[in-house]
């Protein structure tokens, strides 16, 4: 499918970071795992060969790659799954440019999908995740630099259709109806024990991202999948949890209870 015929992905993020740390971000296997995927690692290229860079969300959800690019520190490019029309590989570009007074700029394109309406939940769906990927990033570079992490995965599936669990997760944390970046929530744990912070992110109905002030500024994450008319939803929770407050990632995951 030729470049004009396809769609692609464009995001940037201003960081906290010198283009040294931020490409280390983007392929250090310790790093990636603060704000991307709990496992990755990466392996250089060397006497000819190309380099690879793996990330994993768990058991059938590890992504392999070879490296096309790797130009430290402006610019990494690997596949990043294909077509879902064509199945032709589809890429992602990461390019990093600095900038006066110690910030860097981060540019993601993630190339090659496909331009029809029929493709439109599988670009959007992608769109959404690196957005939140790239907030999860801006917090780290801002909040936690350099601090160790625990990034812990909870994905569960809840009998009941995404719109309903999306008002009892808004209800269950505080938040009004029409929730924003910024606004200020409330919770209860299961244990009693009451959370509160600010909401850093949302996509009205799918994605909700929480900074848990009580756990040094944690971050706990909800993606909801499915469609409309089905009865369930599939959630992909998880937390990212810093510092001293990391052996508490667990906690988080649970402070939730999205299926009672």
């Amino acid at each position: 499918m030729a470049p004009n015929q396809t769609r692609d992905i464009v995001l940037s993020v201003e960081l906290d970071a010198s283009p040294e740390e931020v490409f280390r971000a983007v392929t250090d296997g310790t790093e990636i795992a603060k704000w991307l995927a709990p496992e990755a690692g990466s392996t250089p290229p060397e006497s000819g060969k190309k380099g690879t860079i793996w990330v994993s969300w768990g058991e059938g959800m590890r992504a392999d790659r070879e490296l096309e690019i790797y130009e430290s520190p402006k610019h990494l490019r690997h596949q990043a799954g294909e077509n879902g029309e064509t199945h032709a590989p589809l890429y992602a570009d990461w390019i990093i440019e600095a900038h006066d007074g110690g910030q860097t700029t981060l540019r993601l394109v993630h190339s090659g999908f496909s331009p029809g309406a029929d493709w439109d939940d599988e670009f959007e769906s992608h769109a959404r995740g690196w957005k939140l990927m790239l907030t999860n990033l801006r917090h780290y570079f801002a909040r936690h630099p350099h601090e160790p992490a625990v990034h812990l995965v909870a994905p569960q599936n809840v009998e009941q259709p995404r719109a309903a669990l999306w008002k009892k997760l808004l209800a269950l944390v505080g938040l009004s109806a029409a929730p924003k970046a910024g606004d200020a929530f409330r919770l209860t744990t299961p244990k009693g024990e009451a959370l509160t912070g600010t909401a850093d992110f949302v996509i009205d109905g799918y994605d909700l991202g929480l900074v848990v002030r009580e756990r040094g500024d944690a971050l706990l994450r909800f993606n909801l999948m499915g469609k409309p008319e089905s009865p369930s939803t599939f959630v992909f929770g998880y937390a990212i949890a810093y510092g001293p407050d990391r052996d508490r990632a667990a906690e988080l995951n649970e402070s939730v209870p999205l299926a009672d």
